[in-house]
């Protein structure tokens, strides 16, 4: 406040901001007491600190009741603005409903989690959120962005190494590889040996230089490897590539099949085993009990839950 100009707010006794208050609002120790819920003697003592705290008297006696001060006048307004910002954000959050609500959610992400999600997502916010705007950055990395601690972004999605103290995930989704490869590649006909596989060029989607991926390691639990010829850093430029050339890539089932309708590719199973990824929700602590996140939340996964149904359905198919 404007006079407690260098004083360390840290030292000053905060419980009697509402006496001062309720005594400049009723100019009567007793009224204030009463607005309170407080002795007169305990008001009266809580005016004698403020008194000896400001240096000044704040109110003084006066046929019937009490006058306050010049210093106590210029103090009242931005004292009861103060007391009010500070109940207003005491206050529980309100409600959101996403029909009427205005705001922007920042969501990190890589293309293909964005190739695979964003359509259903955006299809459900314009039906039932249409003042709902989105921005979504990319994030290429399986390590979880500062930005969620920081309040840069609102949620992450994808894949990640581990996640930091602060933060909640839920999953929403399995990514499954198919071998994927031009048709009418000479030395792929309908099928793919493990001999033949790991001499073929492969294309790699990877952030780091010389990083292998989940299919690398398999191989070299079994002495293996491949002959990775291109690195990239999307997913999304993997079909055109092979569609073009006979490299080949191991991809997520999510991107090769629809790709599959626009590009001249083949769709194969594995030549071996390779563990499916989850594709998670991240988000931090921060926006946990807030009520527009927990309503994104549960809209991200509900989405996230019919493309793993629509999976499922492939798979028995």
């Amino acid at each position: 406040m404007i006079y407690i100009h260098g004083m360390n707010i840290a030292s000053v006794n905060m419980n009697l901001l509402p006496v001062l208050d309720a005594l400049l609002a009723e100019r009567s120790v007793s009224r204030a007491g009463a607005r309170l819920g407080l002795s007169q003697p305990a008001v009266s003592n809580a005016l004698a600190q403020l008194r000896a705290l400001l240096g000044d008297p704040l109110l003084v006696r006066k046929a019937g009741g009490m006058a306050p001060t010049e210093r106590a006048l210029a103090l009242a307004g931005p004292l009861r603005a103060a007391l009010l910002a500070l109940e207003q954000g005491l206050e529980p959050p309100a409600a959101f409903d996403p029909a009427t609500a205005a705001r922007d959610f920042t969501i990190a992400t890589n293309d293909f989690v964005a190739f695979v999600m964003l359509p259903r997502l955006l299809a459900r916010l314009q039906h039932e959120a249409p003042h709902v705007h989105l921005q979504v950055r990319a994030w290429q990395e399986h390590v979880v962005p500062s930005d969620l601690g920081r309040g840069d972004a609102d949620m992450m999605l994808g894949f990640n190494r581990g996640l930091p103290a602060g933060h909640q995930a839920a999953p929403l989704f399995e990514d499954s590889f198919s071998f994927v490869a031009r048709k009418g590649h000479p030395l792929v006909r309908g099928k793919i040996s493990l001999a033949t596989y790991t001499r073929l060029a492969h294309v790699l989607v990877s952030h780091e230089p010389n990083a292998r991926g989940i299919v690398d390691e398999v191989l070299a639990e079994r002495g293996r490897t491949r002959n990775v010829a291109l690195r990239v850093s999307h997913f999304l430029l993997v079909p055109p590539i092979l569609a073009a050339t006979d490299y080949v890539a191991a991809l997520s089932q999510l991107v090769a099949r629809p790709m599959a309708a626009s590009f001249p590719l083949q769709l194969l199973p594995m030549p071996l085993a390779v563990p499916s990824g989850t594709v998670q929700m991240i988000w931090h602590e921060r926006t946990a009990a807030s009520p527009a996140h927990a309503w994104l939340r549960r809209v991200v996964g509900e989405v996230g839950a019919g493309i793993r149904a629509s999976c499922r359905t492939v798979v028995r198919k």
